[in-house]
């Protein structure tokens, strides 16, 4: 019976030693598999060097939810001072906004006013979020997902954005005939102001940061170091 106790014994110290030299293994390995941050910046760099290409190229794509948006908003904010928006000819991914303002040019014929609006401008958040979302170690399905998340929230960016500005051109810079015109639509000087600024400095570059942060949590916290549970015990 001491014998096979001692035996018994020697099993479990045996087991016990293997197993505690594995863990440190383990934790070795899955460390090495852990994205670091200086990884994710050369990926995100590289991928989004391709979103660049991709977001220019197709354009007239990807652009063309917002340019039915904005000419559904313009037509009902304007009411029939407004025409439609549609794809310049000479460069597609230009939106030219066209009304029935009768406007006289510098050259002295008078014809209805139509004027150019880059909608890129409001959405290059979308190669950004590209790169981050192909450069992070999620799934494909999930980095399809957050991109589809994306792509809507950084249309409805560009949305927000092209029309304020065709609103800011309207009553800045084409004189007194128009700028009563947007006026008697309701929309204020100050309004206008404060539109267009969230439109063309604030949401375009917050928007992309806010969704893959929302949607990256647990590599955020691997990131920064500490987990929102751990936080909430602090706190408590």
């Amino acid at each position: 019976m001491a014998d096979e106790n001692e035996m018994n014994t020697g099993t479990v110290q045996v087991d016990e030693s293997t197993t505690m030299a594995e863990l440190p293994a383990e934790a070795a390995v899955e460390a090495e598999e852990e994205l670091k941050l200086s990884e994710l910046l050369i990926l995100a760099t590289l991928w989004m060097l391709l979103g660049f290409m991709l977001w220019f190229y197709l354009s007239a794509f990807h652009g063309y939810p917002a340019r039915i948006a904005v000419d559904a908003i313009l037509s009902q904010i304007l009411g029939s001072h407004f025409h439609q928006v549609v794809v310049d000819p000479g460069q597609h991914f230009l939106f030219q906004v066209e009304t029935t303002i009768p406007f006289t040019f510098r050259d002295g014929t008078t014809e209805a006013l139509g004027f150019i609006v880059n909608p890129l401008v409001y959405s290059y958040g979308l190669p950004l979020l590209f790169g981050l979302v192909m450069g992070s170690d999620v799934s494909w399905l999930r980095k399809g997902m957050i991109l589809l998340i994306g792509y809507v929230t950084i249309t409805a960016v560009q949305i927000w954005g092209v029309v304020w500005q065709s609103l800011k051109m309207l009553a800045f810079n084409f004189g007194s005939q128009t700028h009563q015109i947007v006026q008697e639509a309701g929309i204020s000087d100050s309004a206008i102001a404060l539109g267009y600024q969230l439109g063309s400095l604030i949401l375009p570059a917050l928007a992309p940061i806010f969704v893959w942060v929302l949607m990256n949590r647990p590599l955020v916290e691997q990131f920064v170091g500490w987990q929102a549970e751990q936080l909430d015990r602090k706190r408590n």
